[in-house]
């Protein structure tokens, strides 16, 4: 079995990377320990870490390397997409954009979202909405008060029939 390469911060990789290919990455659960690299990677980029749960999770992989991640967590009242990071290094080359689509490609019901980059997710047919579960508001609230930014945080939903 191969182990996932976990980068650190202190690991310089500059001029390491080569083109990247999405074609090259894989998606699957994380580990233990890949897990504990996510919740590092969260705490780091500043996003939601309430309520962590391994099996939350998708995660990219290339060159058994962990590049990226994300979240769907179930509240009692809807699904959330949330907590999506890429590592550094490998951001701006379609990672996130793959991540999303995986992870929401089987999902029949509605899935939510709060986030400050509504652009990034009107592709895959998410949209601003202003009515939204109580789960969703109480997220909202979260940001504004403990992960606090420039921009105006959105509601954003895409319509799976449920």
């Amino acid at each position: 079995m191969k182990r996932t390469k976990i980068l650190t911060k202190k690991q310089n990789l500059r001029g390491a990377i080569a083109p990247l290919f999405i074609g090259k990455v894989n998606f699957r659960k994380p580990t233990e320990i890949e897990f504990s690299s996510i919740v590092s990677f969260i705490i780091a980029y500043e996003l939601d870490n309430r309520g962590l749960k391994k099996e939350q999770f998708l995660i990219a992989v290339y060159e058994n390397i962990l590049v990226g991640f994300a979240r769907l967590r179930e509240h009692s009242d809807c699904i959330e997409l949330c907590s999506i990071g890429v590592v550094s290094p490998y951001r701006r080359k379609g990672i996130g954009k793959a991540l999303v689509a995986e992870l929401i490609k089987n999902v029949s019901k509605n899935i939510f979202l709060v986030c400050i980059i509504p652009d990034f997710f009107i592709p895959f047919g998410f949209k601003i909405i202003n009515k939204f579960p109580v789960s969703i508001q109480e997220k909202i609230n979260y940001c504004e008060q403990e992960l606090v930014v420039a921009e105006t945080y959105v509601a954003m939903a895409i319509e799976r029939g449920g």
